[in-house]
């Protein structure tokens, strides 16, 4: 065994940890930074978008494909750990489909804690991202439990 299931809860817990730190707070070390966001966000109203690829499809269109880059990968590579570890973590969820529906509830629950808490705005394709970056996760593992016929 590469390693035993206490020290993977414990990846698990500082990851969700971490998760929840840069991905819903976006807390950077600046507190200030912070309260300025929640301001801001709160005299805008709240961000909704639930139109499909709206937002990639606005960056695309401005011609900023480098924003565009930087979104579709910031949405992507946090959420591989999660299709990788929730399966690893919780084996009766080692299906695709448990671990998908579990990645989903939780990509959802973020997106609906940065709208409630003026973090961050609440958008489908955040979702969709996230969620592509899951099945990437749990790929992987697949491929770790084949190779160290662990799980």
């Amino acid at each position: 065994m590469l390693f035993n299931k206490t020290i993977w809860k414990s990846i698990f817990v500082i990851y969700i940890l971490l998760l929840l730190n840069f991905v819903v707070i976006k807390f950077d070390g600046n507190i200030n930074h912070l309260i300025d966001t929640i301001r801001t966000n709160y005299t805008r109203g709240p961000g909704i978008n639930v139109v499909p690829f709206r937002t990639i499809e606005t960056y695309i269109s401005d011609m900023d494909y480098s924003v565009a880059f930087i979104n579709i990968l910031g949405n992507i590579i946090p959420f591989i750990p999660l299709g990788f570890l929730i399966p690893i973590v919780f084996p009766s969820q080692s299906n695709i489909i448990k671990t998908m529906t579990n990645c989903l509830l939780m990509i959802c629950s973020i997106e609906i804690l940065q709208l409630i808490f003026f973090l961050g705005s609440c958008d489908i394709d955040d979702v969709i991202l996230n969620q592509i970056s899951c099945v990437i996760g749990f790929i992987l593992f697949i491929i770790y439990r084949n190779v160290f016929k662990e799980v």
